[in-house]
């Protein structure tokens, strides 16, 4: 049945909410297309559009430490967006505009904002436009792009990235099998591919050509850009895939915890302990797919034999020898260190800070879709905030493309030539990173004879081996073990074997020489297929057609869609496999044969929600579904599930406005970014200690918590002062939560896994893993999990409430050297805006938001 109905008024037909007269009912069925789409939208991409700096603005910025006089468009969207701002984002009105044509057939605008809006014929001259304008934009940060993936940034920055590029050899794709994916790409991809090469060489040429053009970090590193290749493009989609959209591998980190938890407390409380802190399923956990519309599940091992296989794979895993945890696959290779002249400590940051270029670790995203009845709109919102953390540049890029049947403007990631987060004329649609467990380790049995044989299915087969030689520049010494500035051409080189099993990538070979580690990737070879979904998305005008195309699509990035039409939706999609039931996801699996993934699961069997009876649909990078296993690797960008995480601010919000306008939407963006998620379950527990028999500290201490409004960030912060404080009860509280960490699992945990699930990767004020589990403890109810072991002993939640309070007493007074509570005002966090080098362009601090660092916000009217 249909949500929104056209009812006669008059002589003419409107849009109505289904009101009575009107008829009721919900449903789960596309509405039909309606050729009109009138719709406010707007965006913000901080701190601005480019990343370019030339010799003249670093020393024009350098001179007035302003950070607008490095470059234009550099830093022109910091302020608003600090201050809670957008700009216009609808489609361009071109009119006023003067037109750059680079080539026949192909028109590029820039707005005040220097986005680029890019008008051609046909999909090659479109893409051309796109490497054209974006390489101008951020060539230095597209090179990174390539030389990150492919495994060739030491010919850049010297021999402290030799190993880095080791494992990118190891982990993807050879020259030759680029190629291969090159030729069978559909024409159009291709088309889109050459064409972006052709306008990004396009510009490289202008570059060479004037030297005003060049960016400054060229000149610092004494080299020039080279041209790109079509294989280049290739890599970057590859590699950023790979960096945001997909998760595992790390099962060793796991098996080295567990390992010190039995060394600790012995094997029955070590694993009672590991499986309480590494819980792999919690049905009452925060989750974006409404729990009462489906449940979908990954977890291929039944609930009663779970146990049986954690203890069975455990064994094996403890069983292994030393060394599989390390390898050239894991970064883990010798630094070569040609010494040609003294170091300089000026450059160690500069190579530093480009190998952390596109580290995902830090990363996060949240989106929500809002449907036509809880719309004063009368019709589907969509927001959507990548958190790909904040620099000079950022990360994503802003464009707006028309022609060859696309029409759409959103952001897109280097030298990538599709919009892949944004909207077109009827539609829009944001992402964020799924946290699916999508790559596995598998433990090879090698022979004795031939390390480059193993044993799968009862044979001894070869391994597929080729030689990768990674070429480096010289480097002026090492400071600290960190090799200093880069000198000469790129004429040193160290070659290495690289090797893949069935199961994919050789990462690690045992010390012992009997066992390797390979990584499996439900991706493997598929990661370009991506690019076919994506690019329908910024063509296509209903929701049958964006469907088809989420079809397409093999990474795991969370998609929502909201339409003209009224539909709004949510997929976790992408290749998933089908584990064995012999297998536990925390660990790694014997490479004989038998625990062999079984397939794929099928598109149907993945998360998804489709126009839901509770009108709206919000994902911040949390638990899918119910009955969907994530988080088993414990890592900041993917931790186990539990009902306090930040996706409730959203949730919350959404489910106390049941008539969201499009100025409710952005101020819902305004709160999550401000409002601690943790105060949602941990206020209200304090305010139950209170209400008993109290302390006059403890209570002095609780005051300002119970009357905090709750938010990290003060209303009336001066967002230019780096000691700006926030209030006392932002302040106690942070303590509390903390404290209440130690107090609970301190001691019972190895300080590395303390550390591990305590980690809030850029989301300072966040939920971290040992806060749902504290909770799970304190409040039974919360939880579907009963913990294996038993933390609180004989104390009372009230004991460990008030233990808690004592640690965050003695810390207060020793941080802020004073018993008056009244000065317990810490200094908000700030977050770093620095140059992808560290040395070219500015470098400021601004106040911690947890906001997206692209926003952009749909209502269709």
């Amino acid at each position: 049945m249909n949500r929104l109905h056209l009812c006669a008024s008059g002589v003419a037909g409107v849009l109505l909410l289904s009101l009575s007269g009107c008829g009721s009912s919900a449903r789960t069925d596309p509405q039909s297309p309606n050729p009109v789409a009138q719709r406010q939208v707007v965006n913000v991409l901080a701190p601005g559009q480019s990343g370019f700096v030339s010799t003249a603005g670093q020393v024009q910025g350098s001179a007035t430490g302003e950070p607008g006089d490095f470059g234009d468009h550099l830093d022109d969207q910091r302020i608003p967006y600090w201050s809670f701002e957008y700009k216009p984002g609808e489609f361009a009105d071109v009119s006023g505009l003067t037109a750059e044509e680079p080539i026949d057939g192909l028109r590029i605008y820039r707005d005040d904002y220097g986005v680029p809006i890019i008008y051609a014929e046909t999909a090659y001259d479109l893409a051309y436009g796109m490497g054209y304008a974006l390489t101008a934009d951020r060539l230095f940060l597209q090179d990174g792009a390539r030389r990150l993936a492919r495994g060739s940034l030491a010919e850049l920055t010297g021999p402290g990235d030799v190993p880095a590029d080791i494992e990118a050899r190891v982990l993807t794709y050879s020259e030759a099998e680029y190629q291969a994916i090159y030729d069978a790409l559909p024409q159009e991809p291709r088309d889109m591919v050459d064409g972006y090469v052709a306008g990004a060489n396009a510009w490289i040429e202008r570059v060479l050509a004037d030297p005003g053009l060049l960016p400054a970090e060229y000149a610092l590193l004494t080299v020039m850009p080279e041209p790109f290749s079509a294989t280049d493009v290739l890599a970057a989609g590859v590699f950023i895939t790979r960096a945001v959209a997909s998760n595992g591998g790390n099962e060793f980190d796991n098996v080295a915890v567990l390992r010190e938890l039995e060394s600790q407390h012995g094997r029955e409380l070590g694993r009672a302990i590991f499986q309480s802190v590494h819980w792999v399923d919690d049905t009452r956990a925060a989750v974006t797919v409404p729990a009462e519309e489906a449940r979908f599940s990954n977890i291929t091992t039944p609930p009663d034999q779970r146990d049986a296989v954690f203890n069975a794979m455990a064994d094996f895993a403890l069983s292994l020898p030393a060394g599989l945890d390390r390898g050239m696959g894991t970064g883990d290779a010798a630094v070569p260190s040609p010494l040609l002249a003294m170091p300089s400590a000026s450059s160690l940051e500069l190579s530093a800070n480009l190998r952390r270029m596109f580290n995902p670790a830090g990363g996060a995203s949240y989106m929500a879709v809002v449907a036509p009845e809880r719309s004063t709109t009368g019709n589907a919102q969509l927001i959507n905030g990548p958190q790909l953390g904040y620099g000079y540049p950022t990360q994503l890029m802003e464009l707006e493309v028309h022609g060859a049947g696309f029409d759409a403007r959103g952001s897109t990631a280097p030298l990538l030539p599709v919009i892949g987060i944004g909207y077109g004329e009827r539609t829009a649609w944001g992402v964020t990173t799924g946290n699916s467990k999508t790559i596995d380790s598998f433990i090879e049995t090698l022979d004795a004879d031939n390390p480059n044989r193993y044993l799968h299915d009862g044979q001894l087969k070869a391994m597929d081996c080729r030689d990768e030689t990674i070429h480096y520049r010289g480097s002026t010494g090492m400071v600290d073990g960190v090799p200093g500035v880069p000198v000469g051409p790129a004429s040193f080189s160290t070659t290495v074997e690289v090797c893949r099993t069935v199961h994919g990538p050789v990462v690690a070979r045992s010390d012992d020489g009997s066992r390797a580690r390979s990584v499996q990737y439900a991706m493997w070879m598929r990661e370009v297929e991506t690019i076919f979904g994506v690019l329908d998305w910024m063509r296509v005008d209903d929701f049958d057609a964006f469907e088809a195309a989420m079809r397409r699509v093999t990474w795991n990035e969370n998609t929502m869609y909201a339409d003209a039409d009224g539909n709004i939706a949510y997929w976790h999609p992408g290749l998933h496999p089908r584990r064995s039931p012999m297998g536990d996801q925390r660990l790694p699996l014997p490479g004989e044969g038998a625990f062999d993934h079984l397939g794929l699961m099928s598109f149907d069997q993945l998360p998804h929600s489709v126009n839901p009876a509770q009108g709206y649909l919000a994902n911040w990078n949390n638990k899918p579904a119910v009955g969907w296993g994530e988080g088993v690797g414990g890592q900041a960008g993917s931790t186990p599930a539990g009902a306090d995480q930040r996706v409730t601010n959203w949730l919350d919000a959404l489910q106390a406005d049941p008539q969201v306008s499009f100025d409710d939407l952005l101020a819902m963006d305004r709160l999550i970014g401000i409002k601690d998620p943790r105060a949602r379950a941990f206020v209200p527990l304090l305010s139950d200690y209170a209400g008993g028999d109290v302390s006059e500290r403890h209570a002095a201490l609780l005051a300002p918590v119970l009357a905090w409004d709750r938010n990290h960030f003060r209303p009336d912060m001066d967002i230019t002062d780096e000691a700006a404080t926030d209030t006392v009860g932002a302040t106690v509280f942070d303590v509390f939560v903390r404290a209440l960490r130690s107090e609970l699992f301190a001691s019972l945990l190895p300080d590395g896994l303390f550390r591990q699930m305590s980690r809030l990767g850029n989301h300072e004020y966040d939920v971290a893993p040992l806060d749902n589990l504290a909770l799970r403890i304190l409040v039974p109810e919360s939880s579907a999990v009963t913990p294996v072991f038993d933390f609180l002993g004989e104390r009372s939640r009230r004991d460990v409430i008030a233990a808690a309070l004592d640690r965050a007493d003695a810390q207060l007074q020793t941080d802020f050297g004073s018993e008056d509570v009244s000065s317990y005002t810490r200094v908000h966090h700030r977050d770093d805006l620095c140059s992808l080098t560290g040395v070219v362009g500015p470098c400021i601090t601004m106040p911690h938001q947890d906001r997206g660092s692209w926003i952009h916000a749909v209502a269709f009217e």
